[in-house]
């Protein structure tokens, strides 16, 4: 009897998959970070020290190897470089982003940094209409923006916080976690945290975007990195994104990490403090 198509999909998919990626292949959408893959090269700088701290984060991500990856290179840029402020995500999830900072600012001498991590450790929202058709399915149709959690992407905090004080070792005092919506925690945040060196938003939907980049974009110094996790997957982020870029001159360019990811670092320029 021949196996079945779906088999072979769910054969591929364990095996081939991985066997490819180590031989340099790399799949369309992004590198995923099982042991298959991470056995290839890929031609980063570091890649050595960010393989170690991609395995040590690994089990608190979903993001990709680039990802993780250029966070490594935009954190190592930002230390020599000597560009002031801290280290913000908002969308922490279970905090492997966020310790693969935090590993990239202590590679090279004692952190000094502040870490600010933001979320409702309650999982998402509901969308809103402008998110799309994609996100209106993952949220089985509730599509009302209501401050209420839909079931997905759930972490508590204390996964965050034994992955960063415990396994990582990162210092306590420079740690913040502000748990709640966004809406609700920003507000009152906002003049705790001053400077930004590099600002990452993982909220997913079109709202969680736009608060975060109204209330936090301008923290960001020049020189200093904003990451925008869901730009290429989910319609409404990337909405909120470039209604905030085309509202706020001049034009940036959004450097490509994945099919997903973007950033951009802040110009030192006149007319964007």
């Amino acid at each position: 009897m021949l196996p079945s198509v779906s088999w072979i999909k769910r054969s591929a998919s364990k095996h081939l998959g991985p066997f490819l990626g180590s031989h340099g292949w790399r799949p369309a959408r992004s590198v995923p970070l099982a042991d298959g893959y991470m056995n290839a090269s890929y031609g980063y700088d570091d890649e050595v020290e960010i393989k170690a701290a991609v395995r040590r984060v690994r089990s608190h991500t979903m993001t990709s190897f680039e990802r993780l990856a250029t966070l490594w290179q935009q954190v190592r840029y930002l230390d020599r470089a000597e560009i002031q402020g801290g280290l913000v995500e908002c969308g922490t999830w279970r905090g492997g982003a966020v310790g693969m900072m935090a590993l990239a600012h202590m590679a090279r001498s004692e952190p000094t940094r502040t870490l600010q991590l933001f979320d409702s450790f309650e999982g998402l929202p509901r969308p809103t209409a402008t998110d799309g058709a994609a996100a209106s399915r993952y949220a089985a149709g509730r599509t009302d923006g209501a401050l209420d959690a839909i079931g997905a992407c759930e972490a508590p905090l204390d996964d965050n916080r034994d992955l960063l004080e415990r396994q990582l070792g990162y210092p306590k005092e420079l740690l913040s976690y502000h748990v709640g919506w966004f809406q609700d925690t920003l507000p009152s945040a906002v003049e705790q945290i001053g400077s930004i060196a590099l600002l990452r938003l993982d909220g997913d939907w079109y709202e969680s975007t736009k608060v975060c980049l109204e209330a936090l974009e301008p923290l960001v110094v020049p020189g200093g990195i904003v990451v925008i996790d869901d730009y290429g997957h989910w319609e409404g982020c990337r909405a909120a994104v470039d209604e905030y870029l085309e509202a706020n001159p001049p034009p940036l360019l959004l450097s490509h990490v994945d099919y997903t990811a973007r950033y951009w670092i802040k110009p030192m320029v006149p007319g964007r403090a």
